[in-house]
C-alpha cells in the first residue's frame, strides 16, 4: 500500500466519496476511490451470508475499471479469515498461505487487508477488502480509512436493508405473502404508466358472509382459509397475472386484457376455482364469492379511478345478487343515488321524518278488528314517497337497523299510550317486525325494555323471518326467550319463503304464524299454492299457532281462506296502511 496523497488530502477525498453515501452510484464510487488513495490494485465490498459460508460481491474494481459482481465461497480465501472485528493483513504471500483461491492466484494477488463490515449492535454483514500484487505496507492512516469507510458501508447496508424491511412491512401481507393495499395502488400506477395505450383489467375478488366464518371458527381458522385461497389461486392463475390481498376478505386481480368480453371470460374462469372446497384444518369450507372488474387505459382513467370503478361493479354484483358484474357507467350513478338516499334516509330518521302506519288486521269468521301491524313509512319533501323496499335494505346494509328497529318500537308503543289517552283500544296486539341486524345486537333486549316503557309488553307482537332467524339461531333463540319472559308475543312473518327447519320451527315458541302473500296471490285457482297454504295451516294447528294470511285483495281469497280454517287476514281487501289519525277514525272509534 502506497499512499498517493498527504493526510489532509486523504481523508478530504474519503469525506468527499462518503458524502455519495445513500445515492446508487456510492459503493461503486468508493471502491474505485479507496483503490486510488491507497495505491492498490483491486478493492471489494462484499456481503456475507448469515451462515458465512458464502460471499457477494456488491461493488468491485480491479485492473483501472469496476467489475462485474461474483459470488464466490468463503471457505479457503482469505476473507473467510477476516475476524469481527479488527482488520486481517496478509502482508506478502497471500498465494501461498490459500493455495486453493483460484482468483487470487489469476488475478497475481501479492497481499491482502480484509475489515468487516459491521452494523450498529456489532454484527458482522460483510468484509471490505483491498489486495495489491506486490508487497502490502500498511501505514495507520490506511487502517483508519478502510476504518472509516467499513463503518459507512456498514451503514449504508443496515440503511437499506431497513428501507426493506420497512418496505416489505409496507407493502406485504403477512397472512397470505401476497402484495398489499398499498402495493396493489403503486402496481396499478406503474402498470398503467408502462404503456399508457394497453388495456389493464382489474378484478375485485369478494368472499361472501366470510365474517360469519371467522365468528364461527375464529380468525386463526379464518387466516388458513385466506392462506389456501390465495394458494389455489397463484397456482391456477398465468404468471403475468398481478395478484394481491385487498382487504380483510377481498383480493385484487390485475392482468392484461384486450376486451370487455374477454374480462368476463376470465373472471368466470376465476369462479371455478371455488367450486371445489377448501381443505384446511381438518375441515372443509365451501366458499362463494363476488366479483367486480373494470377495464380501461391510462389514455382513459388513472389507477385509483379504475380501482374505484371496480369497487362500484362489486358493489354491483352484491346488491344485485349477480356474482359477477363488470363495471358500466350507469353503475355509478346508480351508487350515487343510493348514496343520496342513504344520506336523506338518516337525516330523516334523525329529525323526527318517519312516521309509522297501522295495517289492520281482522278475524275472518266474524270481520272484527283483530290487531294491527305497525309499517315504516318515508316522505321526503323533494322525491315524495320513498318505498321501504328502497330504504330498509340500505338500512340493514349499513347497520342502521337497530337504531331504526327501536326508533319503530318507541313510536309503536308510544301511539298505543295515546290512542289509551283519546279512549281508543286495539284489540289484540301490536305487530313490530324485528330485523337480523336486531337480534345480532347484544343491547336488544334493554333496548326494548326502555322504549317499551309505560305499555304492558302484551300489546305487542314482535315479527321475524325464518331465513333471520337461522343465521344465528341460538343467539336468537336466546334474545326471544328474554323478550317472551318480558311479555312480548312472536310471529312468524312471510312462513314458507325461508329455509327454517321443524326442529327450531317448534323451539321458536311462536304464537303467530303469518303466510306469505306470495302464496296467497295465486288462490283459489292454482292447485298447488293450495296445497301449500293447507298444509301451512294444518302445521300451524297442530303447533298452537294463529294464523294470519298476509296480501288478501280479493274477497274469493278471503271466503277460500276462511273455509280451510284461517283465522285472520290481512290486505287491501280489508285496509291498506294509513296514519295513527286516520286508523283510529277507521277502526277504532266506537
Amino acid at each position: 500500500m502506497q499512499l498517493r496523497l498527504n493526510t489532509e488530502e486523504v481523508f478530504r477525498q474519503l469525506a468527499d466519496v462518503l458524502t455519495r453515501s445513500g445515492y446508487p452510484d456510492f459503493l461503486p464510487t468508493l471502491v474505485q476511490r479507496l483503490a486510488e488513495i491507497l495505491g492498490v490494485d483491486y478493492c471489494l465490498i462484499a456481503k456475507t451470508s448469515v451462515d458465512a459460508v458464502e460471499a457477494q460481491t456488491i461493488a468491485m474494481w480491479g485492473k483501472g475499471q469496476l467489475q462485474e459482481n461474483i459470488s464466490y465461497l468463503l471457505k479457503g480465501t482469505p476473507c473467510e479469515t477476516v475476524p469481527e472485528r479488527e482488520p486481517c493483513v496478509y502482508a506478502e504471500g497471500v498465494c501461498q498461505v490459500f493455495p486453493d483461491d483460484q482468483l487470487l492466484v489469476e488475478l497475481g494477488v501479492e497481499s491482502y487487508l480484509g475489515m468487516p463490515i459491521l452494523t450498529t449492535n456489532g454484527e458482522k454483514i460483510g468484509i471490505l477488502s483491498v489486495m495489491a500484487t506486490s508487497v502490502l505496507k500498511v501505514p495507520e492512516i490506511g487502517r483508519e480509512v478502510l476504518r472509516i469507510a467499513a463503518a459507512q458501508v456498514g451503514a449504508e447496508l443496515e440503511r437499506s436493508q431497513s428501507e426493506r424491511f420497512i418496505r416489505k412491512l409496507t407493502y406485504h401481507d403477512a397472512v397470505t405473502h401476497l402484495p398489499n393495499r398499498a402495493h396493489l395502488l403503486e402496481k396499478l400506477q406503474n402498470w398503467l404508466k408502462t404503456d399508457p395505450s394497453k388495456a389493464l383489467g382489474l378484478a375485485l375478488i369478494d368472499i361472501s358472509r366470510f365474517k360469519e366464518l371467522n365468528d364461527l371458527y375464529g380468525f386463526k381458522v379464518g387466516d388458513e382459509v385466506l392462506v389456501a385461497v390465495a394458494q389455489r389461486m397463484r397456482d391456477h392463475l398465468p404468471d403475468s397475472c398481478y395478484l394481491a390481498r385487498y382487504s380483510a376478505d377481498q383480493f385484487a386481480l390485475l392482468s392484461a386484457v384486450y376486451s370487455v368480453r374477454e374480462l368476463e371470460l376470465f373472471c368466470k374462469r376465476l369462479q371455478q376455482l371455488f367450486v371445489s372446497p377448501y381443505h384446511c384444518v381438518g375441515r372443509e369450507f365451501l366458499l362463494s364469492i363476488n366479483i367486480g372488474c373494470a377495464l380501461g387505459t391510462i389514455e382513459e382513467l388513472n389507477g385509483p379511478e379504475l380501482l374505484r370503478f371496480a369497487s362500484i361493479a362489486l358493489a354491483s354484483a352484491k346488491a344485485s345478487g349477480s356474482s359477477l358484474k363488470v363495471f358500466e357507467p350507469a353503475m355509478s350513478q346508480a351508487l350515487s343515488q343510493r348514496q343520496n338516499v342513504l344520506e336523506k334516509f338518516i337525516l330523516a330518521m334523525r329529525t323526527g321524518k318517519l312516521s309509522l302506519h297501522y295495517q289492520p288486521q281482522f278475524e275472518l269468521a266474524n270481520g272484527a278488528l283483530s290487531g294491527a301491524e305497525a309499517l315504516c313509512r318515508w316522505h321526503d319533501a323533494e322525491w315524495g314517497w320513498i318505498s321501504p323496499d328502497t330504504f330498509i335494505p340500505l338500512a340493514e346494509e349499513r347497520g342502521l337497523m337497530p337504531e331504526l328497529g327501536n326508533w319503530v318500537m318507541q313510536t309503536a308503543c308510544r301511539q298505543l299510550n295515546l290512542w289509551r289517552q283519546q279512549g281508543y283500544v286495539l284489540p289484540g296486539r301490536l305487530s313490530v317486525n324485528v330485523s337480523a341486524r336486531q337480534l345480532e345486537n347484544e343491547q336488544l333486549v334493554s333496548d326494548f325494555a326502555q322504549c317499551s316503557s309505560g305499555i304492558t309488553p302484551t300489546q305487542i307482537e314482535l315479527e321475524f323471518t325464518e331465513s333471520l332467524i337461522m343465521r344465528n339461531p341460538e343467539q336468537s333463540l336466546r334474545q326471544m326467550a328474554e323478550l317472551e319472559a318480558m311479555g312480548f308475543s312472536w310471529a312468524i312473518d312471510d312462513f314458507g319463503t325461508g329455509y327454517s327447519s321443524l326442529a327450531y320451527l317448534t323451539r321458536f315458541r311462536a304464537t303467530t304464524l303469518k303466510i306469505d302473500r306470495a302464496f296467497i296471490n295465486n288462490i283459489p285457482g292454482d292447485h298447488h299454492h293450495n296445497m301449500v297454504v293447507k298444509t301451512i295451516l294444518a302445521m300451524a294447528k297442530s303447533l298452537n299457532m294463529v294464523t294470519i294470511a298476509e296480501g288478501v285483495e280479493t274477497q274469493a281469497q278471503a271466503d277460500y281462506l276462511k273455509l280451510l280454517g284461517c283465522e285472520r287476514a290481512q290486505g287491501y281487501l280489508f285496509g291498506r296502511p294509513v296514519d295513527a289519525t286516520q286508523f283510529a277514525k277507521n277502526w277504532l272509534a266506537s
